[in-house]
């Protein structure tokens, strides 16, 4: 039987979840180090958004755009290639985000392709990568 937990978030509100649910990241975020434990939560009314929700600081939710959405199957299998090790099975299915932030109502966007987002969904491990390539901009504006 398993128990489905609360997380209490107030950016969020009430979220559903079970213990299988909880994405680790063994070496936190930046900015974000002290925390490991996270959810990717969905909301039907913010789509394609998504937000990872840390467990230890419920304030902290940021939000996430699926990579290939705003930088192409390239940049996905790029940043796939980099994530290396965070899989232990190379058939394990592999989520990519980017992190985005949103200005004052809503009017600006902007995304870090140089430092995405990377879910092992099988796993329930991820991690942030630091990508090399230095063209890659840290603030690509998204919309128009």
């Amino acid at each position: 039987m398993t128990t489905t937990l609360i997380h209490d978030s107030p950016k969020l509100g009430e979220v559903p979840y079970e213990h299988g649910d909880v994405i680790r990241f063994d070496r936190g975020l930046p900015g974000f180090e002290q925390l490991r434990e996270f959810l990717v939560v969905t909301r039907q009314e913010c789509a394609p958004f998504v937000f990872l929700a840390s467990i230890e600081e419920p304030e902290v939710a940021l939000p996430l755009l699926p990579l290939g959405l705003i930088a192409g199957p390239d940049a996905v299998d790029n940043v796939t290639e980099a994530a290396a090790f965070l899989r232990d099975d190379p058939g394990s299915l592999i989520a990519t985000y980017a992190v985005v932030s949103i200005g004052r109502e809503a009017r600006s966007m902007i995304a870090n392709l140089r430092a995405p987002v990377v879910v092992d969904l099988d796993a329930r491990r991820g991690a942030q990568v630091i990508m090399g390539d230095e063209s890659l901009p840290v603030a690509a504006p998204i919309g128009g």
